[in-house]
């Protein structure tokens, strides 16, 4: 038996396996049913943190020039360098659409000549004292950087100034700098990740400006002149749309009085913010990018998530951490040391001015994209569903509050965190109250987010890879609404990939199919059979007899068991099961149900009574078979295939409360998921089977491979080993130990 990550936090009742040829029989939860759990396990604890050391966070002051420009002192005297950090609120979100990549384009020629220096001077300058230089442009901000030794700040300020107010935009400066571009865009634009990423945005902002490339597209680079670069660089660059930070060994006053010298003339501006739409509420979609010939596949997923000032941006950061971050890392632990699918995965939360947002990523072969798909969009249900082990949540804590102090070594690290601070509209306070806040979220609290920002049903996904290798893989991982795109067609301009609202497939219909939806429903039910083997086999099995290797996942951990089924149709099944606890054997038998297990004999509670009748009449053989005789009421869901078909239908039974839906491979017409309404410990539930792995015995076409998923989170796996139709099964089996004869 092997132990691997809890797949849900609910303590079932029943979790229904599917089985052979469509057998649907139910195999408990043993553990939760008999009050036993896996415990006893051999756990050596990791060794416990050293003791965290004591963090001061350096005395500042903030003042504002008479210009409106903010200016921020740190004092820090522990080495005799300066870091100084300018931050001016003009970034990708403030360029015309159609000019994608102008604020870039102006960040990178920013120290490549100014109306007193040439780019070569600037760099002479700069290392003729020792220092070092940084320019460049992001989603929201330009920002120009410095750090030189203490007594190189004067100059060091000028420099800066001329840098940030006096740009020179040379024609020969602009090109070079632009090629540069335009080559490492079509080099990027053949790098899975990097398109991956760029795809993923524009799914999760839409039309709004942070959903754009930041560093252009190959179309629109080319059209950006030296009159746009001095437009934007007119309109946004003044002291009252400027923030800096002075951190390192000299006095507040030095600082003050540097800045309001060398800055004070900088003419303040009156700043229109731009207009632009919101980013659209998240939607399930899945776009997939061929790139024929990849031998691995790119792995986002994710959504709109806060903006840093939001209530909860603390706890949720927790979160994220908990599901892929420093600290823990439920993906790496799945995805990698469980699983052996990648190399690497992990969850971040992206925090922009206005907003932000989530997303997972990793990367795996082709051949396993479906699989760590799945697993990764389960651990976003996890982390809503059960709540964070202290183990977990301790482990992020010591992460974030060991590291902190590191954050705070130099002078350009305390510029850098200040200024984000200052930029995010925070209170530099909390840098002093940093520690105690990050120990005070708890895991009722990380629960609670997740449940309010994590939307494990509403992903926008991106898969780039050999889509051939792959795509007929994603219905049977429970991904039946796929867009597919070639990378030559890929269209990252605006409006280039087009916005969709995204509803499920199985949105419910009119209460009463038309004749016409009838006999569309019955062409899916004649392909499923003649797939499955065709009618005239379908109706000569009497009995079927399964051997198989289950796992079952369950808060404790997971239990792997060898089980044997035993169904006489059309209304006997028993199902053996070795477990860890004991040998678990379930039966149904004239309307009756019974358990055995180490504690004994007892008869199913009428709730488990109920759910193995429903799955006997959710039997793929039997379902198709009523259908096929007009004794179940259909109609055709969801999407068609390529060639016009439906693809799924939609069963309205009497002897069914819920309506049962099974999905078909466009390709084959097998049946590769099977989703209705269970009722579970907290109530009704969502329910999958997703099939997969068929291979033909005695001319059927058999699942050998099934997975159950309550509301989203895998509960069960299954391999068949051997399946045997039409053998005698004793009748005996299915009598209740001890009943009279």
């Amino acid at each position: 038996m092997r132990m691997t990550r809890s797949a849900t936090g609910r303590r079932a009742v029943a979790a229904p396996a599917a089985w052979l040829v469509g057998v649907v029989a139910p195999l408990l939860l043993a553990a939760s049913v008999h009050g036993q759990t896996l415990s006893g396990w051999p756990i050596e604890a990791p060794p416990e943190p050293l003791e965290p050391t004591e963090v001061q966070f350096p005395p500042y002051e903030v003042r504002m020039l008479d210009n409106g420009m903010r200016v921020i002192a740190v004092l820090h005297h522990e080495q005799p360098v300066v870091s100084v950090r300018l931050l001016v609120g003009a970034g990708m979100v403030h360029e015309p659409p159609e000019k994608a990549g102008l604020a870039n384009l102006l960040g990178a020629l920013l120290d490549q000549g100014t109306a007193a220096r040439s780019a070569q001077e600037i760099a002479e300058t700069i290392d003729m004292i020792g220092g070092g230089l940084g320019v460049g442009a992001g989603s929201d901000l330009t920002f120009v950087n410095a750090v030189v030794m203490s007594d190189s700040f004067e100059l060091v300020m000028g420099l800066l100034s001329e840098v940030i107010r006096q740009p020179a935009f040379a024609p020969e400066e602009i090109e070079r700098q632009r090629q540069q571009m335009l080559s490492g865009l079509q080099v990027s634009m053949q790098d899975p990740d990097y398109v991956a990423g760029v795809v993923f945005e524009r799914l999760v902002y839409g039309d709004h400006p942070y959903g754009r490339p930041q560093s252009g597209t190959l179309e629109s680079l080319p059209t950006i002149t030296s009159a746009d670069l001095r437009a934007f660089h007119d309109l946004y660059f003044a002291p009252n749309n400027a923030i800096m930070a002075i951190v390192g060994d000299l006095t507040a006053e030095t600082a003050f009085e540097t800045a309001e010298r060398i800055f004070g003339d900088w003419a303040p501006k009156l700043i229109e913010p731009p207009a632009f739409s919101a980013p659209p509420p998240p939607a399930s979609r899945v776009v997939v990018v061929d790139m024929p010939g990849a031998v691995q596949t790119e792995i986002r997923a994710g959504h709109i998530g806060v903006a840093r000032t939001h209530a909860d941006y603390m706890p949720l950061d927790m979160a994220v951490r908990v599901l892929g971050g420093e600290g823990s890392n439920r993906l790496h632990r799945v995805l990698r040391t469980e699983r052996g699918l990648t190399y690497g995965a992990e969850a971040s939360i992206h925090t922009l001015q206005t907003t932000g947002d989530v997303v997972a990523q990793t990367d795996t072969r082709t051949e396993a994209t479906a699989e760590a798909l799945r697993l990764t969009i389960e651990e976003f249900w996890r982390l809503r569903r059960q709540p964070v082990g202290l183990r977990e949540l301790d482990g992020v804590q010591a992460y974030m509050t060991g590291s902190f102090p590191l954050q705070l070594e130099t002078p350009d690290a305390i510029a850098l965190r200040v200024l984000n601070v200052l930029f995010y509209g925070l209170d530099p306070a909390e840098l002093g109250t940093y520690r105690e806040r990050v120990s005070a979220v708890s895991a009722d609290d990380i629960q609670r987010v997740s449940q309010e920002f994590l939307l494990p049903d509403q992903l926008s996904i991106v898969l780039v890879g050999d889509a051939s290798a792959f795509i007929d893989d994603l219905p049977a991982a429970g991904f039946a609404n796929v867009e597919r795109v070639s990378l030559a067609d890929l269209d990252l301009s605006p409006g280039g990939l087009r916005v969709v609202e995204s509803a499920p497939a199985d949105v419910a219909a009119p209460a009463r199919p038309t004749a016409a939806e009838r006999a569309q429903a019955m062409e899916v039910v004649r392909r499923a059979i003649a797939a499955k083997g065709g009618a005239d086999r379908l109706r000569t099995i009497t009995t079927a007899t399964a051997r198989g290797r289950t796992t079952m996942y369950t808060p404790a951990g997971s239990m792997d068991a060898d089980t044997v089924s035993y169904t006489a149709y059309p209304g006997r099944f028993r199902v053996e099961a070795a477990l860890p606890t004991g040998r678990i054997v379930q039966a149904f038998a004239d309307d009756e149900a019974w358990l055995e297990g180490p504690d004994g004999v007892e008869d199913a509670s009428p709730t488990v009574r109920d759910d193995f009748r429903a799955s006997l009449r959710r039997d793929l053989i039997q379902l198709l078979l009523r259908a096929a005789d007009g004794g179940v009421d259909m109609r055709p869901i969801g999407a068609a295939s390529a060639d016009g078909r439906a693809a799924a239908v939609e069963f309205l039974t009497a002897d069914i409360d819920e309506p049962v839906r099974l999905f078909l491979d466009p390709r084959t017409g097998l049946v590769i998921r099977q989703t209705y309404v269970s009722q579970g410990p907290a109530g009704p539930e969502e329910t999958e089977e997703l099939y997969s792995d068929y291979r033909e015995v005695d001319g059927v076409q058999v699942a050998f491979r099934a997975i159950v998923r309550r509301g989203g989170v895998s509960v069960l796996e299954r391999e068949l080993a051997d399946l045997t139709f039409n053998a005698t099964i004793d009748a005996a089996l299915f009598a209740r130990p001890g009943a009279p004869e």
